[in-house]
């Protein structure tokens, strides 16, 4: 029997940046590891055994895939739409998967969600999920500015909008609208703070958070909540951040979130904790690589553990040394036509930098920062503390250029 037959397969569902870290934990398994992707130049297809062009949204084609290759398991990270995807093919694989489709849609749908926290009883903003301009309207009319207002069911910060003035609701609402794919749109009352993440595990029921860490985002009047860093320690005082794992906990429960990966946002201000939302799977922001580095705990080997059966692997405690600092940040480079990559492996070979990637090259183009997949590349970082770690993560981005025309 040849060697690659020995190897369990694995499909790993996306092969950009938000997929790296796992499709690197996967090939560190000896697995082999069949990657599909719309896009053939992603930065993570190089890492598999066996790469295919298939859009992450076409689960029909995923699952032709994954017959033709005999894979052993199925699994994704980092992105709604390919976690949409990757439950229906496993289901008609018959393959395990750590959700459901009713949950995963539950945590989706940004209606259903604050519905569920709602009725779980998690610490959650006011809001309206309004089918009409008149219902958003008669919200802020209520509730007052600033609001925040975004999609139902979107992606990657697409339509989200910071309203701080009466005369900029009627956009924000038609850009929501329109890149909502259930046509409801979700008005919330700002809450004024800093924003974390808590990175989880649920088994059983029993969830543990490995990872608080600050989010550095932007801000309006840019489209809201795009990440540029997430940070370790969180820089919370230990009372708020035993808050902040209390809320995101409680938003598990309420949404029925019995096992896997969990992914929360929230903000933290002089009213306590307030869910953003909760993603059930692992984030796409670097932070399941920021929970390595502050945890020593690998949450891409627990999904593959459940992906293939592995038990061992899903209740795997740390496995390699914690760090007193992590920092993941993104490049964002100027929009353009990219000239000339510089400086990556000057950056690579600094103190601390676990990683540093580029996802553009050369004659491909820079886009404007208006949702996350538009980010260029990101740092990797690890210190002795929270300010060594960023300063070794600043060092190392201000050593890599992108030239763009």
């Amino acid at each position: 029997m040849s060697r690659e037959k020995d190897r369990p397969r694995v499909l790993i569902v996306g092969c950009g940046f938000p997929q790296l870290g796992l499709l690197r934990a996967a090939r560190a398994l000896d697995l082999f590891v069949l990657g599909v992707d719309a896009n053939p130049r992603a930065i993570g297809a190089s890492v598999c055994d066996r790469f295919e062009i298939i859009s992450t949204q076409d689960a029909n084609a995923i699952v032709k895939a994954a017959r033709e290759a005999r894979i052993d398991g199925i699994t994704t990270a980092g992105s709604e739409l390919a976690l949409t995807s990757t439950v229906i093919a496993s289901e008609a694989l018959g393959l395990p998967f750590y959700g459901d489709r009713a949950t995963v849609e539950r945590c989706q749908a940004k209606d259903q969600m604050r519905a569920a926290y709602r009725a779980g009883g998690a610490p959650i903003p006011e809001y309206v999920s309004a089918a009409s301009f008149e219902e958003a309207e008669r919200f802020v009319e209520e509730r007052g500015l600033p609001v925040i207002v975004k999609p139902a069911k979107g992606w990657g910060q697409r339509g989200v909008s910071k309203v701080e003035r009466k005369d900029e609701l009627a956009g924000a609402y038609a850009r929501a609208r329109q890149a909502s794919s259930s046509g409801i749109v979700l008005v919330e009352e700002f809450i004024d703070g800093a924003e974390f993440s808590v990175n989880a595990y649920t088994i059983d029921g029993k969830t543990h958070a490995y990872c608080v860490t600050e989010r550095i985002i932007t801000h309006y009047p840019d489209p809201p909540g795009i990440t540029f860093a997430e940070w370790y320690p969180s820089g919370l005082p230990p009372a708020s951040e035993k808050e902040a794992i209390a809320a995101a906990e409680a938003g598990i429960r309420a949404l029925g979130i019995r096992r896997g990966p969990s992914y929360t946002q929230l903000r933290v201000g002089p009213r306590g904790a307030r869910l953003v939302e909760t993603a059930y799977r692992l984030g796409g922001g670097l932070d399941p690589d920021v929970t390595l580095l502050a945890s020593g705990v690998s949450l891409f080997r627990k999904i593959l553990g459940v992906a293939l059966g592995v038990a061992a692997w899903e209740e795997a405690e740390p496995e390699v040394p914690v760090h007193g600092g992590a920092i993941g940040r993104f490049i964002i480079a100027q929009p353009g036509q990219v000239v000339r990559v510089e400086g990556l492996a000057t950056a690579r070979a600094m103190p601390g930098v676990v990683a540093a990637e580029v996802y553009v090259e050369p004659g491909s183009t820079v886009h404007p920062l208006t949702d996350g997949s538009k980010r260029a590349g990101h740092v990797l970082a690890s210190g002795g503390d929270r300010e060594d770690a960023a300063a070794r993560a600043t060092a190392a981005a201000q050593a890599i250029r992108i030239e763009t025309a």
